[in-house]
């Protein structure tokens, strides 16, 4: 399918571009927020990870592959501080796009991550930018659409957990 790998690394960016332009105009929050969920060195990790996050989204755009790669190296750790934070029952937010939402991080932003992580791993197939094919967008909309419902249904459930 010609081009789906772009599509990947085009929709990652647009994620990428969300979080990191959130915490960007919030450092505050986005340093209290790191606080919170225990990251080391939050104060200076709220200047950089969305100045990082700003450059991978770039790289996603101009060369895809090493961007996916970059995507990577961000969500991995990101991911593993969020099931930290869960196993730990941690009542912090998770403030992955900012001060956005100030539920606490759950497991809905572990999948979250781990469906960002498949499609940076998806993007990491693609060489050079290329115009997605009609079959490609499609898919990667599609696919986009059927884990936004997933994590919709997932954020339903918790909500209403009888305790």
């Amino acid at each position: 399918m010609d081009g789906l790998g772009y599509a990947c690394a085009l929709m990652l960016a647009a994620v990428f571009v969300r979080a990191g332009a959130a915490k960007l105009v919030r450092p505050a929050q986005t340093a209290t927020g790191f606080v919170a969920l225990g990251v080391p060195a939050a104060g200076l990790a709220a200047r950089a990870v969305p100045v990082v996050e700003l450059l991978v989204a770039v790289a996603l755009l101009a060369a895809p592959r090493a961007g996916a790669i970059g995507a990577l190296a961000l969500l991995v750790p990101f991911t593993a501080v969020l099931a930290g934070a869960v196993r730990s029952g941690s009542e912090a937010p998770c403030n992955c796009f900012g001060a956005a939402r100030v539920d606490p991080v759950s497991v809905v932003d572990v999948v979250r991550n781990a469906l960002l992580i498949a499609l940076a791993v998806a993007a990491v197939t693609a060489t050079v930018p290329v115009v997605p094919g009609t079959p490609a967008v499609v898919t990667t909309v599609a696919a986009a659409g059927c884990g936004l419902a997933l994590l919709s249904s997932l954020r339903t459930r918790a909500r209403y957990r009888p305790t």
